[in-house]
């Protein structure tokens, strides 16, 4: 995590070591939005300011097309994203389709799990055996697969369903790769992290 650009979102924080361990590490750190009054050490707040306390210090960003995390994820190569957890719903959603809008290589981090998008060169991720993970597709993934885990995929079309839900690593190394479409990766945070 050498060089890393953090996101802050105003949702629920992750644990508090966890949130330390990241911002120690963050060699630049966006604040969204509101985030900005819940701790200093930001360098950038994004958003469109709707819910910070002095929205007249800051430019903000009113395009509504556009998330807050969109926002940071499209201005920024970012690596990882907390304080997107709890809250409204269709926000929560919103932080797993940010990824595909984007095409960030960020990860979501959240208390015992992570996530982040497939990219279009694949992914590898070492994950401890017996890790649980899931692969879902948001619409329709053409060419998927998948090696390391119990159940794998050998150049299959995935859709968004629950096909992928509940898989386990039963090697040192998952491998995705797929042709086209989003997909979204999930696993149980583990010690390799």
């Amino acid at each position: 995590m050498a060089e890393m650009v953090l996101v802050v979102g105003n949702g629920e924080w992750p644990r508090n070591e966890l949130l330390q361990t990241l911002l120690e590490t963050a060699k630049f750190t966006i604040a969204l939005d509101g985030a900005a009054d819940r701790f200093d050490s930001w360098d950038v707040v994004v958003g469109d300011l709707d819910s910070i306390s002095n929205p007249d210090d800051f430019e903000g960003d009113n395009n509504q097309e556009n998330s807050d995390l969109t926002k940071a994820l499209i201005q920024y190569d970012v690596d990882a994203v907390v304080g997107i957890e709890g809250g409204r719903l269709d926000h929560r959603i919103a932080a797993f389709t940010a990824l595909f809008e984007s095409d960030s290589d960020a990860i979501l981090y959240f208390d015992g799990w992570r996530a982040c998008r497939v990219a279009k060169s694949g992914l590898e991720i070492e994950l401890k055996k017996d890790t649980i993970c899931s692969l879902m597709a948001f619409g329709k993934a053409t060419k998927v697969s998948m090696s390391g885990t119990r159940y794998e995929l050998n150049s299959e079309d995935l859709e968004s369903g629950t096909r992928g839900v509940g898989n386990k690593a039963v090697a040192n190394e998952v491998i995705i790769n797929h042709e086209s479409g989003d997909l979204l990766f999930i696993w149980e945070a583990n010690a390799l992290e």
